[in-house]
């Protein structure tokens, strides 16, 4: 949608969606930055309130449409972040802490149960519930990645937050996944054929992250990827797998996520490369949180009203809920347990690409998920940054966190 430009000068009406987009791109880090030096917030807040602002100023508030070209760069952003996000999972922490295995099913679980009860009683019915409440277990990790890097967020709740919001994004990707394959099969396809289509989509995506784990250790050993230049590399292999994902139709989220979990696995050594793979990572980051907020549709945001409140006050309840309950026996205080839960409430970003697809596949129900999701996703896009930050500073896993502990 292009936004009005009726009150510029008459030199500049003309100009198409691109200027609005480059002018935008110049304010939004002047807005980070004045959210985190003025109010102490993560500047993607000041990001995302400038795509919003963007958004509300559109025609009908419809969001902006964004070019193919553009689209493409947000798909290697969030593939930068998703992967960085995969190097730091410990996976073998799993089996030597199985209580952490635990917590994790059970803030997911909580979350899916619960959001779809209410998206039962809201009428929904069951195939837009279940797939309501699979997106909703999904806590952002490219939120919660960048959050952390930003304030130099260090130990046990950190590394928690990564793993599961990592743990929670691998089941929600699988569970839309199978219920799209349990639609078809109701739509007239027989089982074997329902379930053929999700298990071709996994193996396609093990077979990519496999191929991308193999390619950046092959770099890493020969190369210093903590040289900007040389993390250019890894930019190009994270653009060239995304391309292979589209032909192949693989998952976009999936594939630089586990393909990091996969490098980790392989070799426990600390991943040392430039936050973001440097300069033009870093743009396109924040490039990534301003089309967050530009994508929100405000007609839906507000037909959703009380809908969206149940929604946001539910899951956040299971998410915290869901931590503290084996918290303590996985080796947390009950208070650390707690910020846990609250740091895991993003929910930008990723459930976007999986509403995206359920709207793909089946447009009438991804139009029910979205009107019901759209209200609890945009507070959350500008409140969950900072109950993160929160989380983990009241926590005392920061150096500000820190301080004020060993002051007290």
């Amino acid at each position: 949608m292009t936004p009005d430009l009726s009150f510029l000068p008459g030199w500049i009406t003309p100009l198409d969606t691109s200027f609005a987009l480059a002018l935008l791109l110049v304010i939004a880090p002047l807005a980070g930055e004045a959210v985190f030096r003025l109010l102490r917030w993560p500047r993607i807040v000041g990001y995302t309130l400038v795509g919003l602002f963007a958004s509300a100023s559109s025609f009908d508030g419809a969001g902006l449409e964004l070019s193919e070209g553009f689209q493409h760069g947000l798909e290697v952003a969030m593939a930068v972040l998703l992967f960085e996000l995969g190097s730091r999972v410990n996976l073998p922490w799993l089996r030597a802490n199985p209580w952490l295995a635990a917590t994790s099913v059970a803030e997911a679980g909580l979350s899916f149960f619960l959001v779809f009860g209410i998206g039962h009683y809201l009428g929904l019915g069951p195939g837009s519930s279940l797939a309501l409440a699979a997106v909703c277990m999904v806590s952002s990790p490219v939120v919660v990645m960048r959050v952390a890097s930003e304030i130099g967020a260090r130990g046990q709740v950190t590394e928690r937050l990564l793993m599961l919001s990592a743990l929670n994004t691998i089941y929600a990707v699988v569970a839309v996944q199978v219920i799209l394959g349990l639609l078809g099969q109701v739509h007239g396809s027989n089982a074997l054929e329902a379930l053929r289509p999700p298990l071709w989509f996994l193996l396609n995506t093990l077979v990519l992250s496999i191929m991308l784990a193999l390619a950046v250790g092959l770099a890493r050993r020969r190369l210093d990827l903590a040289n900007e230049n040389s993390a250019l590399l890894l930019l190009g292999l994270i653009f060239l797998a995304l391309v292979l994902v589209r032909l192949s139709g693989a998952s976009p989220i999936l594939v630089p996520l586990l393909a990091g979990m996969l490098l980790r696995s392989r070799d426990p050594r600390p991943c040392l490369w430039p936050r973001h793979f440097g300069t033009a990572g870093g743009a396109l980051v924040v490039l990534l949180f301003v089309a967050n907020g530009m994508a929100a549709d405000w007609r839906l945001i507000v037909g959703g009203g009380l809908a969206g409140v149940a929604l946001l006050l539910l899951r956040a309840f299971a998410k915290v809920a869901g931590t503290v309950l084996f918290g303590r026996r996985s080796g947390l205080s009950t208070a650390q347990a707690t910020a846990l839960g609250v740091a895991l409430l993003p929910m930008s970003g990723t459930a976007f690409l999986l509403t995206a697809s359920l709207y793909s596949a089946f447009p009438a129900m991804g139009m029910k998920v979205a009107a019901a999701l759209a209200g609890a996703a945009m507070v959350m896009e500008i409140l969950g940054p900072i109950a993160t930050q929160w989380a983990l500073s009241h926590c005392g896993e920061t150096p500000e966190g820190k301080e004020a502990a060993s002051g007290a």
